[in-house]
Order: C-alpha cells, then structure tokens, then sequence
C-alpha cells in the first residue's frame, strides 16, 4: 500500500506544493498510523511553503498540524487506543497533509465518534489556540472587551463562538463582505479596509478594550497596543502580514523584537502565544485542552465553520483560497 501525501521541496507560492507516494510502513513501538479523513489547512503553512517562518523546518517537508482520522494500525505497547478509533493527531506545524501519518499514542486525542471529521479538523488548532489564549493566556472574565483581528477566518471565528459563550462584549476586524458573520457571533464587526479600528473603537468603546488578539503583525500590532484599557493585555499569536508585504526583509527583526517584549512603556502585559511551545511545555494543558474543546463540539455547544473541503490532490487551491482571502472560517483537506 501507498501513502499520498504533499511536500514542499523548495520555497514559493502554491505551485511549489507536490503530491508524493511511498510506501506504508508499519507503525514502531508506542506508534500509531491514523488513515487521515481530514487535515486543516492554515495561514503558518503557507509562511512555511515561502520561507517566511521563524526557524523554518528542513526541505522537504509536509506542511500541516492537524489532521483526524480512524486507527489504522498499532505499534507494540499501545494501550490507548484500539484500531477503528476516530483521533485527532497535533504536529508541530509539518506532517499533517497526508493519507496516513504516524504518532506516539500520547499525541492523539479521541475524538467521539458520532463528530464529523471535518468539523474536528477545524477544532484542533483553532479553537485549542483561541480557548488557551482565551483562557490560559488573557484570563478573561464575563463582560470583558476584547479585539479580534482577523475575526472571520478559521482562528478569529473559534474566538468569535468561544468569547460568546465566555460572554464577552467583542469587536472583529473583517473585510465589509464578512461582516455579517462576525455579527452572527453577536460581534460589532469593523471594516479594517475602510474603517479605522483605533479611531472606531475610541468612539464605540472609550473605556478601552480588556484582552486584543492579534495573528497579524506589523503596524497592526503597533496600533492596537492604542486601544487597551487600564486592565488590557495584548495577544500576539501570529505575523501573517508578511504575507502582504512586497519587501518582507525586516519581519524576522520586528517579530524577535516583539517576542522579546512583556510590557508596554504603559505596563500593559504583552503575550507571545504559540500553540506548538505551549504545547510542548504544558503538554497536560493541550490535553485538557483538546479534551475540553471536542467535549463543546460534542455536546453541540461549538460549532466551527468550515469555508470548503477540498481533496488531498488540490492543496495548492487550498492555500490559494487562504492567501486571497476567500474564505470563512476553516479550509480542510479531505481524503
């Protein structure tokens, strides 16, 4: 048998991703091969596919961090799960866009069986980032003001339901043609193409905003940093910007200077969120995490957008619909 999946063999725009085959092999001991039914595709994957990524991973690789699926297979020692067993695998930002994939039984998560696939491959990343930077990070409390930038893509709406439910008072930044999702979150959206947030939110919140979640960078972060109340803390979790700008050369310079920070000149905190160090230093977080998040999935409480499901094959048109803005909410890679 064979196993499809998509490398990155050289840095570029889409057409750089290939689509491979190579043997299965079975899984080693303590490992598990899931048969990937869905991978989520996100904004980091394509600053890796262009070599815009902090400590980018060796070519060639497969990008992805999520990926859910049935146990196919079991290595020697495995006690936790059984074959049939619908997961949840977490990379480290490489490996998910594939047919199989291969993890220590401690890297997946169970995912209840009655859960569409492509609805937990949303809430992997997604919705684990915007509960722990909602709650492990920012700490926030019922009717706070918090900022989502970004807030129809596939983080800003995990941030947009979760925030609802932890009732908070929200604004969002979108293009005017998304407006009416963020506000079917019970968010005041703003046109950050034709609005400008400080000046909007000095006027619609002059008390200032409690907790600002930022995945894009630049001057962005810059000016939301103006928009904090006494109490507010700033979440920097991302710097997609690069994405946009023509000369990029000093992003790497900027975002290290921003990871270094922890206060504003005003002692506003300042976090530099990462799902994947976070992870690795508080592994037991991620699984409290996870288990929390697909918990509310089950019980119908969540319910994560997803914009399109697109096959395996086609993950260049994937990232495409992501770097044109094209979507709301979730992309997935179905197989």
């Amino acid at each position: 048998m064979l196993n499809s999946k998509v490398i990155v063999a050289e840095y570029g725009g889409p057409e750089v991703l290939r689509v491979v085959q190579e043997p299965l092999r079975m899984p080693q001991k303590d490992e598990i091969r899931v048969k990937v039914q869905s991978s989520g595709v996100a904004l980091s994957d394509i600053m890796r596919r262009e070599g815009k990524f902090l400590n980018p991973p060796p070519l060639p690789f497969t990008p992805g961090y999520d990926a859910v699926g049935i146990v196919d297979e079991l290595g020697e020692d495995v006690r936790q799960f059984s074959k049939g067993d619908k997961v949840a695998v977490f990379f480290n930002g490489t490996g998910g866009y594939a047919a199989y994939v291969y993890a220590k039984q401690g890297e997946l998560v169970a995912v209840p069986p009655q859960v569409d696939s492509s609805i937990a491959a949303a809430a992997v990343l997604n919705y684990v980032t915007a509960y722990q930077m909602l709650h492990r990070i920012a700490k926030v409390t019922e009717g706070e003001r918090v900022l989502i930038h970004g807030a129809s893509g596939g983080a800003g709406t995990a941030l947009l339901e979760l925030g609802k439910l932890a009732k908070l008072k929200m604004y969002g930044t979108a293009s005017l043609a998304k407006h009416s999702t963020v506000a079917g979150y019970g968010a005041v959206p703003i046109d950050y193409r034709n609005e400008d947030f400080v000046d909007f939110l000095q006027l619609h919140a002059p008390e200032g905003i409690d907790a600002v979640f930022d995945a894009i960078g630049g001057e962005n972060y810059e000016r939301s940093l103006w928009t904090l109340s006494r109490k507010g803390r700033f979440v920097s979790y991302g710097y997609t910007s690069v994405l946009n700008e023509e000369d990029s050369g000093n992003w790497e310079k900027e975002w290290s200077h921003l990871a270094k920070s922890r206060t504003t000149e005003q002692g506003h905190p300042i976090h530099i969120y990462s799902i994947t160090l976070l992870k690795k230093e508080r592994p037991d977080w991620f699984q409290e995490d996870a288990k929390a998040v697909l918990s509310l999935l089950a019980e119908g409480k969540i319910n994560p957008l997803v914009s399109h499901r697109i096959p395996l094959q086609e993950a260049a048109r994937a990232q495409e619909l992501l770097e044109q803005s094209l979507a709301v909410g979730k992309v997935v890679l179905i197989n």
